[in-house]
């Protein structure tokens, strides 16, 4: 929709008064159960939303559900997937499939040889990918087998309407996976179309043709992880019982991936995604992604953003996208070059914009636009009137002192929320646990370390004051968490006081969508992603502390969550 002045995006009816949202935020992959396979699944997603919703809550947020790489689960980051498009099967719950009752005996046998290294899988205070995704092949490729071999007429039919209202998108992606599988080598690790045969790398060729008449079978099973994917996650979305579910999708794609191969001509191959230096990243950053070609997307009418907009809103009561400036320009690098030779690239802002409300209007799904980093001059003032929500950080929303904004000064068209996947989470923010480990990575010599850890003292006392000048705070609950503080404590419910009160803090604001991170109100000390780093840190693996069905039971957590509730339904 137009209010004459240019494109806007849906916002719920009852927030041109009073009305605002507020919700949890996890990560799906790091939710315990006991039923599931070692990591979290879209019924353990149904289970986290209908207890959002038990708790008061209208959202919840979750990592992207983008597919990543089949043959290789260790490449866990679900901001560098092979498709936006499509779904990672590793999140299907192989038991609630309809296939499983079909073959029972079989299946029944198959979870018999699994059971030592579920038990293992469920066991692990990690994700452990390779081993869940070794048991979950198994278990899908039996699924499959009970569909071909005994699925009713019905049941047919369900999956060839999926295919065929997928269209030709789905068949592409699914002939990348099965030719893949056929090139892959060293366990799935090198993977990807540029690794293929040369005959096989345009998807329109002969070769492929070829391959796909002779591989029909493997090409559905493909489709058919697709189907059973996209079946769970709508039944999450249309769950009366269930928060409604905040979506995100990632900034883009692995140049060596099935998006890429399956439109080559919307990509650019000779440069990668990255970020000029800011504070995430003061040597800058290089994502090692794919960018649109914006000459071909202008070209094109936003063709291949408006079906990625499609597919990403189709399930969402809002969406985020990450990195939201990329609607006007995107830092890229050349090729094996890094962050310092990089420069900005100019997009169709206004053709991608309309797109992007059309989709919102479309799909009645509220827009968040990440725009933290660097942000150009007067884009959060477009955002706002193309009613995209900013994302707003606690940690970050400060003065030129170093000061904390009080609640009144958050926009109102915003998300707020206090920490993300990048960062620490609160408790490890106010111990400098980030700081410990860049240190223990060598990246911090003694000196720097001192340094950075007096500056992380002084901040944590600003946000102790200004939570207090709020009124969330007492002065004795500020004394006991200085001390706490002070004395490194590490116990998950020593900074619960903490938490909480930053953020009724955050609901004392008028911003339209508070979000709880769960890891901030578990205790939870080391943060999930540390930028930069790769294998020597445990990054996309650190599950939940406890089991859903504790987090449940947890009074310290319906406390918080009452006070949010109390504050954002108080307008």
């Amino acid at each position: 929709m137009s209010d004459g002045l240019g494109p806007r995006c849906f916002l719920p009816p009852d927030w041109e008064g009073s009305g605002r949202a507020w919700g949890f935020a996890a990560h799906l992959y790091a939710l315990r159960s006991e039923r599931n396979w070692g990591m979290g699944d879209f019924t353990d997603l149904r289970d986290f939303a209908r207890l959002a919703k038990h708790l008061g809550a209208d959202l919840v947020g979750i990592n992207p559900l983008h597919a990543l790489h089949w043959l290789d689960p260790e490449a866990a980051s679900p901001y560098s997937p092979t498709s936006r498009r499509f779904l990672n099967p590793f999140y299907i719950d192989v038991e609630a499939v309809p296939e499983f009752a079909l073959d029972p005996p079989s299946l029944a046998g198959l979870l018999a040889t699994l059971t030592d290294d579920l038990e293992r899988a469920r066991a692990s205070p990690r994700v452990e990918y390779a081993l869940v995704g070794r048991c979950k092949r198994l278990a899908l490729e039996a699924l499959y087998a009970a569909f071909e071999a005994r699925a009713n007429g019905e049941r047919r039919r369900e999956f060839a309407a999926f295919c065929a209202a997928a269209g030709p998108a789905l068949e592409r992606f699914a002939r990348y996976e099965a030719l893949n599988e056929r090139y892959a080598r060293d366990g799935g690790r090198t993977r990807g179309w540029l690794t293929w045969p040369q005959s096989y790398r345009d998807p329109r060729g002969s070769a492929v043709s070829r391959f796909a008449r002779r591989e029909r079978a493997r090409i559905d099973f493909y489709k058919y992880l697709q189907f059973v994917a996209h079946e769970q996650l709508a039944a999450v979305a249309a769950d009366a019982q269930s928060a409604g579910l905040y979506l995100d999708m990632a900034v883009g794609v692995d140049a060596n991936s099935a998006d890429v191969w399956s439109d080559r001509e919307a990509y650019l191959l000779d440069r990668t995604v990255g970020a000029p230096p800011d504070p995430l990243g003061p040597l800058g950053q290089n994502w090692g992604l794919a960018p649109f070609d914006p000459v071909a997307l202008e070209a094109g009418g936003g063709r291949t953003f408006a079906a990625l907009l499609h597919d990403a809103t189709r399930f969402a009561a809002a969406l985020r996208i990450d990195h939201v400036m990329s609607l006007l320009r995107l830092f890229q690098i050349p090729l094996g070059s890094d962050a310092a030779h990089g420069e900005y690239v100019a997009y169709p802002f206004e053709l991608l914009l309309g797109l992007t409300a059309e989709a919102s209007n479309a799909a009645r799904c509220v827009i968040v636009g990440e725009d933290l980093g660097t942000v150009p001059d007067g884009f959060r003032e477009r955002m706002e009137s193309a009613a995209i929500l900013s994302y707003r950080l606690l940690l970050f929303e400060r003065d030129g002192g170093g000061n904390f904004h009080a609640p009144p000064a958050y926009p109102k068209l915003a998300l707020a929320t206090a920490t993300t996947h990048d960062l620490p989470t609160l408790p490890g923010w106010v111990l400098g646990r980030d700081l410990d480990v860049r240190a223990a990575f060598g990246e911090l010599d003694a000196a720097a370390l001192a340094a950075a850890r007096a500056l992380r003292r002084l901040d944590a006392t600003r946000l102790l004051e200004a939570v207090q000048a709020a009124g969330e705070l007492s002065h004795d609950e500020v004394e006991t968490l200085h001390g706490r503080i002070d004395a490194g404590e590490r116990d998950a419910g020593a900074y619960a006081p903490l938490v909480a009160a930053a953020y009724r803090f955050l609901a004392q604001s008028p911003a339209r969508i508070v979000l709880v991170q769960l890891d901030d109100a578990l205790g939870e000390i080391d943060q999930v992603n540390l930028p930069g780093t790769y294998g020597e840190y445990p990054n996309w693996r650190r599950k939940a502390r406890i089991r859903l069905d504790d987090i449940a039971c947890d009074e310290s957590i319906a406390r918080l969550a009452a006070g949010v509730r109390a504050r954002v339904r108080g307008g």
